[in-house]
């Protein structure tokens, strides 16, 4: 008979693991059920192949693979806000489960109700696990495109706590504000876009149409060039010869750091770098303290302790420096130390924030004082995003209105020449 190694929860929310033996995994999941312990993970006690990582807490291996047949769009991370599919899926299961139907029957109904084919195969996918024994969270993270690990969490800890329905709701409150965020981010970067297509299009019809044909003429006529002439005609020669190997060279550098950010030096060398880059450091840094605070206050608002809750912080926190700030934050809260002075001690939040956190501490309301000081930083990212944006537009429209200004003094200058000349 087959074994199966596990990790569960029992009912007063320790960690249990072991092994035992049944016909297949679903049997398995319901001889441990019947103990009345919840699946955290539950393999088959073949061995793994070498070199191959642990699943992550809460990570679920079924028999079947979720990258068998799954639609495209379930592969592919949305650049910016929540995931379309991901959103749909936690606002209709929050709808039938806050009107009193459990998880997995709320689940199931899902894969008969939706239409969308990409949403029907994700709730089909997580019925089919959470019958088998998973955890929501569990089987939500076999679909890192869907879920970003902000969101696993939480569902994990909600379940862990018996609260999921506040936690559901604080990701829905999340997945709005970001998708709000996200389109302002797209208002704000259609002229920046038009204005360096712009650019783009008046130095191409300039370098590889206009230039040559005056180069031609004057030569022709054994005119003199104009400074002006020479230089877009340097510029013209520049882009033309080096313009090839400069595109090879900006390549290789990308391909070189991509592929550094994936050594442990590489990606805390790279990350401190983020945040002192000028206009996109602060972008990097409240976006971080928005999601960090954001997570702090719904899970201390859940129940959970403030230990656990950092430690589930970290997880989601993308900045390798600010996550060791948290963690080593974290280590001197468990030794006693304030949160405002651990924070303060590891700079995790920014000084005005500090004094929030310590009425807050004091008060015994840290779960709203998190909330507060995540509404502090959306709006500091948003102007953030805006002062960025802002920079880069009045830089690109002044080099286009340069460039322009250079051209047509060339294109005059090269008609008086040969004015004159005739």
């Amino acid at each position: 008979m087959p074994s199966f190694s596990y990790k569960a929860l029992d009912a007063s929310g320790a960690s249990r693991t072991g092994t035992l033996e049944a016909e297949d995994r679903r049997a398995a999941a319901r001889l441990l059920a019947a103990q009345g312990l919840r699946v955290m993970t539950l393999q088959s006690g073949a061995t793994e192949p070498a070199g191959r990582s642990a699943p992550e807490p809460g990570a679920y291996a079924s028999s079947g693979s979720a990258a068998s047949g799954m639609p495209r769009s379930l592969q592919k991370k949305r650049l910016l806000g929540p995931h379309s599919v991901g959103w749909d899926f936690i606002d209709s299961f929050y709808q039938l489960h806050s009107n009193g139907l459990p998880m997995g029957d709320a689940v199931k109904l899902l894969t008969v109700r939706v239409s969308n084919p990409a949403l029907q195969f994700l709730c089909q996918s997580l019925w089919r696990d959470m019958s088998e024994g998973a955890t929501m969270a569990g089987a939500m993270s076999r679909f890192p495109a869907v879920f970003d690990p902000a969101t696993i969490y939480l569902i994990e800890a909600g379940e862990n706590t018996g609260n999921l329905l506040p936690v559901l709701k604080k990701v829905l409150d999340s997945y709005t504000m970001r998708e709000d965020l996200r389109s302002r981010i797209l208002s704000s970067i259609t002229y920046p876009i038009g204005v360096c297509s712009l650019a783009a299009a008046v130095l191409g019809l300039f370098v590889f149409f206009l230039m040559p044909r005056l180069e031609h003429v004057m030569r022709n006529l054994k005119g003199d060039f104009s400074w002006s002439v020479k230089l877009m005609m340097g510029f013209s020669d520049f882009l033309v010869k080096g313009g090839p190997f400069l595109f090879i060279a900006g390549l290789l550098v990308v391909l070189g750091i991509s592929q550094w950010r994936k050594t442990a030096e590489g990606r805390k060398k790279t990350d401190t770098w983020l945040l002192k880059i000028p206009l996109l450091g602060p972008v990097v840094l409240h976006t971080e303290i928005v999601k960090m605070t954001e997570l702090l206050a719904t899970l201390m608002s859940s129940g959970i302790n403030a230990s656990e809750a950092l430690r589930l912080t970290e997880r989601p926190v993308a900045n390798m420096v600010l996550r060791e700030r948290l963690s080593a934050g974290r280590l001197m809260i468990n030794d006693g130390a304030a949160f405002a002075s651990a924070f303060k001690r590891h700079h995790i939040l920014p000084l005005d924030d500090l004094d929030i956190l310590a009425v807050g501490e004091n008060t015994g309301s840290m779960a709203e004082t998190f909330q507060n000081i995540s509404k502090r930083h959306v709006k500091g990212l948003d102007k953030s995003i805006q002062r960025m944006l802002r920079v880069i537009t009045v830089t690109v429209l002044g080099l286009t209105v340069s460039l322009v200004f250079v051209c047509m003094i060339s294109i005059l200058m090269t008609i008086f020449n040969v004015s004159q000349n005739l």
